[in-house]
């Protein structure tokens, strides 16, 4: 998209008519794709091999090569019936966890919740005291 607007613009200034525009799009538009296709493709090898070289295994090599027989509902049916979290590898960063362990972080973080409010109640206590001194102060010098 970008290619084709700048492309087009560009077209557009230099020439100053409306089909240098249209061909000045197609022309960026396909080099900007064919240059970002080629660059995903080789940033994808790039992270294959950092990551085979740092010993872990990519996702596509456990993966079972899809059967061009089977037919789309069945493929679908596979792809829905397990579970994503097993597709990714053990160095993702994340991870299922079980309810007792969701439990005890919630209740680790309703601690530092109390501990928090805790604070602002104090917080809020002190200030009303200094309020009620200068209120004090005030009407005593009137």
């Amino acid at each position: 998209m970008a290619g084709m607007l700048t492309g087009g613009m560009l077209a557009l200034v230099v020439r100053r008519t409306r089909r240098a525009a249209v061909s000045g799009a197609l022309f960026f538009g396909a080099i900007s794709a064919v240059g970002q296709l080629t660059y995903t493709a080789l940033n994808h090898r790039r992270q294959q091999w950092i990551i085979r070289k740092m010993g872990y295994s990519t996702t596509a090599e456990t993966e079972p090569k899809p059967d061009e027989s089977m037919s789309l509902a069945a493929r679908l049916r596979r792809a829905v019936s397990v579970d994503p979290i097993t597709w990714l590898p053990a160095w993702f960063p994340v991870r299922r966890i079980s309810s007792p362990e969701y439990r005890s972080i919630l209740q680790a973080r309703q601690e530092e919740l109390t501990f928090e409010m805790r604070g602002l109640r104090e917080t809020i206590a002190s200030m009303d005291q200094r309020e009620q001194v200068l209120l004090q102060r005030l009407n005593e010098k009137q």
